[in-house]
């Protein structure tokens, strides 16, 4: 199984796109919320996904330039290019797995202070 699930998202992507064109869809506005609002989350992970996809080929690209024709400037602009790209990924990967039922949610912590906890 592939961390991302590209294709899930897009397959549920797709259903819930269609069902926002039955005619009784926006009838039952507490569901028309629902979907929209899950239709908006997984816009967002299918374009965070793809956005790090085409910059990751671009980057392959490069170094394989890079390869044939060294060029000092490039190499380090690459580095650079590269931790950046790094970083997307791992934010994306924390959105994947941060992405159950509940993790949209807000959440409340109280810490009292001298509180004992037996």
């Amino acid at each position: 199984m592939n961390l991302f699930d590209i294709e899930n998202v897009k397959i549920e992507l797709s259903e819930l796109e269609k069902k926002t064109l039955d005619s009784d869809f926006w009838n039952d506005t507490s569901n028309s919320k629902t979907v929209l609002s899950k239709i908006k989350i997984l816009k967002e992970k299918k374009e965070a996904y793809s956005k790090v996809e085409i910059e990751l080929k671009n980057q392959i690209e490069l170094t394989e330039l890079l390869e044939t024709e060294p060029d000092e400037t490039m190499i380090k602009d690459l580095l650079r290019d590269t931790e950046h790209l790094q970083k997307e990924i791992e934010k994306l990967e924390i959105n994947t797995l941060l992405s159950g039922k509940y993790d949209r949610n807000n959440a409340i912590l109280t810490i009292h202070p001298g509180a004992r906890w037996y």
